[in-house]
């Protein structure tokens, strides 16, 4: 008999549901983690630790039972998740640990879907899709980098610090294989999208609570100071994701709803004085505007531009005008006689790109190896400076893979749900571009871990785009052979006429 009492709806819709899973199994579980728990306390004597191993089992066997529920509490562990510092690593120059209990999570849920997918019989650890050879490409290019510089022992090149580094990569990309092979439904993909956008709700009513009480505004729970432009690059997606699925919303109050939500993002995106994330969000509305052949988004941007002098908080345009200061680093101009003076933080955005072109005729091919030289001002110098030509091409393969994906879904896609989440990631991906090239925006922690999230539920709408693209041609064909069938029926003496479907 099914534990719930009725059928499995939702994610694992036609596979084996939870309520198949055996009671005395089940019952086995709950033992061993009590024992397990006990003995955990009385050998570390520690209420961390144990409430922590508590949390990690509880939430293992709710990914069993509902792989959905555990996606949520991932979730809301990824922007709600405390930061904690944990030393430091380094011998070169040390760098502070922050560790984060979505770190943990990540690893908890992937097994337990791991074993729900074991106990459905299903052999394959992520759901093919055009994106993986990307992600293959760079991630080997990268170990293979940093092998050789351990090899060769590069001066100035810590071990310790680029295994971290290398595991927060692999942690975005097991999101992704991890929610891609977990997603199978338009049902589910919208479940995550609500818990999504509450989440985001929490994180805007945090920054516009702290407006006034931090010089900057900055994510929740960070350890080690704030990180303005982390916020900057989420709240970018938070809004491109509202206000392209604003556009294609069926009815006024859905309209309402995605607007209320790019209204409240908007007001502590402003306040984190991140001019990357104002050039990012720029971008990714132009890139919506024309994708979506819709004038009243490129009329917003226009807008905004026109008012933003006039309505924005002086701490703003303070921060804007501030770029370029009579006291700042002189740079030259091509085209310009007069030198241009610019504020120390953005030269660094300049000086960075230096660095990447003295480190092509040291390492051209494959770099300094990951963690080199510790760049935080440039994702695409820090690629060339870590992987070479050979990991920056690499690169270039993936963010292609992401962006002719990403199209394709917002091509094919009829529902609009779908249509407008890949609208929303496609204009995010290039305004995180934007984004990357003044800081290092494809590895940290609070922008990949959603937005890679958001691009495995935009392969699951693009799979059931595919799916029913498939379906209706082949219920065209179906209907054209009966046609052809019924014209011939009705030549012959006596046939009978047979209409086709419409």
């Amino acid at each position: 008999m099914a534990w719930s009492g009725r059928p499995e709806y939702g994610i694992g819709r036609g596979e084996i549901a939870e309520s198949h899973i055996e009671a005395p199994v089940f019952a086995f579980f709950t033992i061993m983690c009590a024992v397990a728990l006990f003995a955990v306390h009385f050998l570390f004597q520690n209420d961390s630790v144990t409430i922590a191993l508590a949390v990690s089992l509880l939430v293992f066997g709710i990914t069993l039972v509902r792989v959905e529920y555990g996606l949520f509490i991932l979730l809301v562990a990824m922007l709600l998740s405390p930061e904690v510092e944990a030393g430091s690593v380094g011998t070169h120059d040390e760098r502070g640990i922050n560790l984060r209990y979505d770190d943990i999570l990540i690893i908890v849920i992937f097994l337990g879907v791991v074993v729900k997918h074991a106990f459905e019989g299903k052999a394959l650890l992520w759901r093919p899709n055009p994106i993986n050879p990307g992600i293959f490409a760079y991630y080997s290019v990268c170990l293979i980098s940093t092998l050789l510089a351990l090899r060769i022992s590069v001066p100035a090149w810590d071990r310790d610090v680029a295994f971290f580094v290398l595991l927060k990569m692999f942690e975005f990309y097991l999101i992704f294989f991890m929610v891609g092979m977990s997603i199978t439904s338009m049902k589910a993909v919208e479940h995550q999208l609500v818990v999504f956008f509450a989440v985001s709700l929490i994180v805007c009513v945090y920054g516009i609570i702290s407006i006034g009480t931090l010089p900057r505004v900055s994510a929740p729970f960070e350890a080690g100071g704030t990180e303005p432009n982390t916020l900057g690059g989420y709240l970018m997606i938070v809004i491109c994701l509202c206000l392209a699925l604003l556009l294609y919303a069926p009815n006024a109050r859905w309209k309402w709803i995605f607007l209320g939500i790019a209204s409240a993002a908007f007001v502590p995106f402003v306040m984190t004085l991140s001019r990357a994330s104002y050039i990012a969000l720029f971008v990714a509305l132009v890139v919506m505007g024309v994708a979506s052949r819709r004038g009243s988004v490129l009329a917003l941007v226009a807008l905004v531009l026109v008012v933003s002098p006039f309505a924005m908080p002086e701490d703003v345009k303070k921060r804007v005008n501030d770029t370029f200061i009579p006291s700042g680093v002189a740079i030259n101009i091509p085209g310009v006689k007069e030198k241009v003076t610019i504020d120390k933080s953005a030269y660094e955005r300049i000086y960075v790109w230096k660095k990447a072109r003295y480190n092509l005729t040291i390492w051209p091919w494959f770099g300094g190896g990951i963690s080199w030289d510790t760049v935080l001002d440039g994702q695409f110098a820090r690629v060339i400076i870590e992987t070479g030509l050979v990991g920056f091409a690499a690169f270039l393969f993936l963010i292609w893979r992401v962006l002719k994906t990403t199209n394709e879904a917002f091509r094919w896609s009829r529902y609009w749900v779908a249509k407008g989440l890949a609208l929303g990631m496609l204009a995010t991906t290039i305004g995180l571009i934007a984004h990357s090239f003044g800081t290092i925006s494809f590895l940290i922690v609070r922008i990949m871990e959603p937005f890679w999230f958001l691009m495995a539920l935009r392969c699951a709408a693009r799979e059931i785009a595919l799916l029913d693209h498939s379906n209706r041609l082949k219920a065209y064909r179906e209907a054209e052979r009966e046609a052809k069938l019924g014209q011939a029926g009705n030549d012959m003496p006596g046939g009978r006429r047979v209409r086709a479907p419409a």
